[in-house]
Order: structure tokens, then sequence, then C-alpha cells
């Protein structure tokens, strides 16, 4: 897969200053079940540190998205559909960031969020949706960790008993090779040696791509996928 130099070029990445504190992990049962409970459109809100997104078509689409103004719209974040026929999306909300101005895309066409009534119109009469948060996500854990031995360990909390494979360009990836181990319920981790440099990353489980959401550097692909980023040795 050739994109990660040409990443350096196009991608827009970013790293936010990210604080490690000393508070236990939420339950990541938590999101899980708020993204399959969801029945209908509803508007925006907040799961752990997560914004969820919501749409239920009134006619059959192939394909929703959001693209996000603090990222100069360039990343389309994909929603899934889950077994109620919602497309749904938990977007990890990067450190410092209040308000999310943002617009969905559904079959090719840019709209605000119709699941949202607090709208904006920007200078050239686009109307786009926002969400603002009252209080400051958390971040608890910071990936990946680097070890004495010069390894690193990633985490990731998502469904219980499921695989998740840890996919970048330091194994070619490859979605099979580096799985992580479930060390309880929810909870999976991985520790593995990288070469030195930039590298580009995702989960991958339950047929879906996942961002690091303990990692807020970020960095897009040529067809405008967000992937997670690190450059190794950490500092």
């Amino acid at each position: 897969m050739p994109f990660p130099g040409r990443i350096g070029l196009i991608g827009c990445l970013f790293l936010l200053a990210t604080s490690v504190g000393t508070a236990d992990a939420a339950n990541p049962l938590d999101l899980d079940i708020a993204l399959k409970g969801i029945r209908s459109s509803q508007p925006p809100r907040m799961v752990q540190d997560e914004l969820v997104l919501s749409l239920k078509p009134s006619h059959p689409v192939r394909f929703v998205g959001a693209r996000f103004a603090h990222e100069s719209w360039k990343v389309l974040h994909a929603y899934s559909l889950n077994d109620k026929g919602v497309f749904v999306l938990d977007y990890p909300v990067p450190d410092g960031v209040r308000e999310i101005r943002y617009r969905i895309v559904v079959d090719g066409l840019w709209m605000p969020d119709p699941s949202n009534p607090q709208t904006d119109v920007d200078p050239d009469g686009i109307t786009f949706s926002v969400f603002t948060l009252d209080h400051e996500v958390p971040r608890p854990i910071l990936n990946p960790t680097p070890q004495a031995d010069g390894d690193i360990t990633f985490v990731f909390h998502g469904t219980p008993g499921k695989q998740v494979a840890l996919v970048g360009d330091f194994n070619n990836w490859d979605p099979f090779m580096d799985l992580l181990q479930e060390t309880a319920p929810g909870s999976y981790s991985i520790t593995l040696r990288v070469p030195a440099g930039e590298h580009w990353y995702y989960f991958f489980t339950e047929g879906r791509r996942v961002l690091d959401r303990f990692n807020a550097q970020r960095g897009v692909d040529p067809d405008g996928m967000s992937v997670s980023s690190f450059t190794f040795p950490l500092p």
C-alpha cells in the first residue's frame, strides 16, 4: 500500500498536546452499547471522549460520512451501519477542540446534519452543523507507549470477544499479521518493535477501520480517509 510517502505531502498531520492522567479508562462497553442501541437519527452527543453522530435516511443510501472544519474539511470519516439500519459515527474529539463544526456527506452530497438543530452559515452562505462541548475531554491514556527494551505498546478499547488487528506501514498494511490480545473484557493490547521514523496506522475490527482514539496525531491517505500517526523514537 504505497500511500505513506504521499501523506507527507498532502496529509494534514497535526499534533495536539496530550496529557497522561491517572484516572482509570472508561468502560469500553458504554460506547459499544450506545452505538448498537441507536434506533433512529439523534442529535449529536458525547459518549466518554467520543462524539456520536447518527443518521437514519428516509430512502436507501450507500454511504454516509462526515468532514470537520478543524481538519480543514480534508478528512472523510465514514459512518458504519448498525443492525437497526442507522448510520453511526464515533469520532474521537481531539484535545483542545470545544466547538465542532461539521458537514455530513451522503452518497457524495454535502449537507448539514439533519439530526442536529444547531447550525451556522459561513461567509459564502454555506450552512454547517455545530456541536459545542460543555467541558474538556479527559485523556487518561496515551498511545503508543514506549517500553524499556525499545518496543512500543498499543492499546485498544472496544467490543469484548472480537478480533482486533493493528494495521500500518510497519507491517505492510497486513490486517492479519499483528493481532491484539484481549487482556480484559473489551481491552486489547499489542507490543512490537518498529523502525525509526514516521509511521501511519489504524485498527481493524468488526469489518471496519478504527482510528486510535488515544492518539491525537492524524494523517490522511490518498482516498481522503483518516489514519493515525506517530514518530519513533517517541518524544
